[in-house]
This record gives structure tokens, C-alpha cells and sequence, in this order.
């Protein structure tokens, strides 16, 4: 995995020595497709709410909100043919190249003094619990945690908000469908945690306050 990451090779213009180059490129993705720009705050916002609720260090809980921010900062590599796609389903090669956006995304990362949480949290938000993931295919505690929480942050936000080949979901309905998958995409006791905080504080919404779940 590691030799995955270093390897990979990444335009120059994109090296940067900290993390605000990264951020400046999660705003030059926006540029691309704003959807994805707008998913970034909301997903950073829920992973936030996640990592306070689970009882994390503040120096935790700001990485990993960086890491819900940067988590497809790897889409940037993405050919845009991917951004013009308006169908669910895509085709064996635009998938493949789907599916390598959380190596793009670490290699860049890792041409800055980032925190760790943070690459992993780029890196690994889709994985598995139960090994079916991508990129690399880990198990249960080999997913750092940065990674459970964003991917559950992803997910939930991924199933609230329109995309263009799919309406939003209740948050009932988006509810029951993490349950459906807890132990087996997440991890069960996060999943709790965060339909906990959903329910007690509110979702996201695309301004950054909080609207009551129905």
C-alpha cells in the first residue's frame, strides 16, 4: 500500500508544504464539480460531529474534520469524463479509475506535513469492514479510525443530497440503510453513535448550520 502511494506519480503543480495547499485544491475541485465541493464541507461537517460524539481528542476530531474535507481531493486526477457522467452505472475503466481517486488523493497528501489521521482518512474511506472495499481490500481493524468515521459521514451525506442519476433519501430511510450495513461496510458501534447525533442535533445542510432529521 505504501509503495502504492509513493510511487504514484503527481504533478508538480500540486506539491505543496502543508495542508493549506490541500485545502486550496479541495476549492480548485469545486471548479470541476461543485457538487463534489459542496459534499466535501458537509462530509467534514458530519465526520466532526462523529469524532466528538466517539470521545476523540480535539487534535483527533480536527484531523479527521480535515480529512472529511480532503477525502476525494483525489478526484482532481479523475479524467472529466467522470464529472460529465450523469448515469449510476459506469463502465469497467471509468470505474477502475473511480476507484483509484483515494490514491491520488493520499499521494498528494503525502507531499505535505499533513497528519497521518489525515492521509488514512483519505486513503482508506472505502474500505470495508467485511474486506470489500477499495482500494486495498482491509478488514475490520486494519481501517483506521479516521476512516470509519469519514466513510460514514460520505455515505450518510452521499444519500441525503440529489445527484444527478439519484433523488435524495429520507433521513429515516438513509437511517435504515446504515443499519443495514452496519458490521459489515461500517463499523456497527459508529453507526450507532451517528444516528445518535443526527437524531439528537440535526443534518447538515449546504449553508453549514443544522436542520432537524425527519
Amino acid at each position: 500500500m505504501a509503495q502504492a502511494v509513493e510511487t504514484l506519480a503527481v504533478p508538480t503543480c500540486y506539491h505543496g508544504n502543508d495542508t493549506r495547499s490541500l485545502l486550496l485544491m479541495a476549492s480548485a475541485l469545486g471548479l470541476k464539480d461543485k457538487y463534489t465541493h459542496a459534499h466535501a464541507h458537509r462530509v467534514a461537517a458530519y465526520a466532526k460531529r462523529l469524532a466528538f460524539r466517539a470521545g476523540l481528542s480535539i487534535q483527533e476530531v480536527l484531523h479527521i474534520t480535515m480529512g472529511g474535507m480532503l477525502h476525494d481531493v483525489g478526484k482532481l486526477g479523475l479524467s472529466d469524463r467522470i464529472f460529465s457522467n450523469q448515469k449510476a452505472a459506469l463502465s469497467e475503466e471509468m470505474r477502475w479509475e473511480v476507484h483509484n481517486h483515494p490514491i491520488i488523493g493520499a499521494a498528494l497528501l503525502k507531499k505535505t506535513s499533513c497528519a497521518k489521521t489525515i492521509t488514512d482518512a483519505v486513503l482508506f474511506h472505502h474500505e470495508r469492514i467485511d474486506g470489500r472495499g477499495y482500494p486495498f481490500g482491509l478488514q475490520e481493524d486494519a481501517i483506521p479510525l479516521s476512516a470509519k468515521i469519514v466513510s460514514i459521514a460520505d455515505c450518510f451525506d452521499a444519500m441525503t443530497t440529489d445527484r444527478p442519476y439519484q433523488k435524495r433519501k429520507s433521513c429515516t430511510a438513509a437511517f435504515a440503510m446504515l443499519e443495514e450495513v452496519a458490521g459489515t461496510s461500517f463499523a456497527d458501534n459508529l453507526v450507532a453513535l451517528f444516528i445518535d447525533e443526527i437524531q439528537c442535533n440535526g443534518m447538515a445542510c449546504h449553508t453549514g448550520t443544522a436542520v432537524m432529521a425527519a
